[in-house]
């Protein structure tokens, strides 16, 4: 029988440390890191370990380099909190080392190449891994600080997601459940694109108003999108889309937000890359959506998202006032 002993959590960025920061106050959390170095370079720095993640690391987090310590699938939990394109390599790599074991991954991404979420893609690498989805609206700083904020867990194995759920437990985070993870990863990988347009617009010096118009537009679109992938209408009013949508597009910590900002200032995709200096997953999904507008789907402010990060529009101020003149 499975009991949770302690977390290991695959990845130091913002969100893993904020999660382990979290749980730490139950259980005994294991950060694992790429390499020796930047563990090392972690745990001489706990106070504030990373470049955006100014908050100490309690006691009982350890951080070693991946596999350096020893990994119990029946009695360890794991948190896969890499970036969506790196979730691939890392369950092939987890996969040689075990066999069945319960993950939680709290990706918010889309695979372009095998088209699919990434609780099916860990499934393809571990077929007998028990999955569970993590999602919201999580901004990882403001769950480090103590903020309270609800979020979701998905699993189509109950047992799963009673274990997670009770192991998860804290004064921060309240969850809800559901039996159907790909709903709500759809939802989660969408709602970047729109907070993109919101930071294009705040980039371009348009305020309140616009913004509000964008992020209306864009809960129409992401509504519509939901329903072509056949998540129902109140799933993505729910925490996990409307929700996660509204924070992803006000937070001024949102990586799609400030990308936005960038472009609209002038800045090359690239530029805007490496400014943000972090994973922004609404740009690899926005290749995904574009297919939508093909087919008539009904997503103009996605698509004009696209073009920009795309490169085939510049004025970002014109685009966004002649979207809104047409809505």
């Amino acid at each position: 029988m499975r009991t949770i002993e302690d977390i290991v959590v695959l990845g130091s960025g913002n969100w893993g440390l904020a999660l382990a920061t979290l749980f730490a106050r139950r259980t005994p959390v294991r950060v694992w890191t790429i390499d020796q170095a930047m563990a090392n370079e972690i745990n001489a720095q706990r106070d504030k370990p990373g470049v955006f993640f100014s908050y100490p690391l309690p006691d009982r987090v350890t951080v070693d380099p991946k596999y350096a310590t020893k990994l119990d699938e029946n009695r360890t939990l794991i948190i896969l909190a890499v970036p969506s394109s790196q979730v691939e390599s890392v369950a092939r790599e987890l996969s040689g080392h075990v066999t069945a074991p319960l993950i939680v991954t709290v990706s918010k991404g889309f695979d372009l190449k095998r088209q699919c979420t990434m609780s099916a893609l860990i499934a393809s690498e571990l077929p007998e891994a028990s999955v569970v989805v993590l999602t919201g609206p999580t901004i990882a700083n403001e769950v480090a600080e103590g903020q309270p904020t609800r979020a979701v867990l998905a699993s189509q194995d109950l047992t799963a997601l009673a274990l997670v759920k009770e192991a998860l437990k804290n004064d921060v985070i309240s969850f809800e459940v559901s039996r159907d993870p790909k709903h709500h990863e759809v939802l989660a990988a969408l709602k970047g694109l729109v907070a993109i347009a919101v930071g294009m617009a705040d980039g371009a010096g348009l305020g309140a108003n616009t913004q509000g118009v964008i992020m209306t537009e864009g809960l129409r679109e992401l509504v519509t999108v939901g329903s072509f992938f056949g998540v129902p209408e109140h799933v993505a009013y729910g925490v996990s889309g409307c929700g996660d949508l509204i924070t992803t597009c006000t937070s001024k910590d949102s990586r799609n937000r400030r990308l936005g900002s960038y472009l609209a200032q002038g800045l090359t995709l690239e530029q805007a890359l490496a400014e943000v200096r972090m994973t922004v997953e609404g740009v690899a999904m926005s290749q995904t959506i574009e297919t939508l507008w093909s087919l008539d789907v009904s997503i103009p402010l996605i698509h004009m998202v696209h073009a920009i990060l795309r490169g085939r529009r510049c004025d970002v101020r014109q685009e966004l006032t002649e979207l809104i003149h047409a809505l």
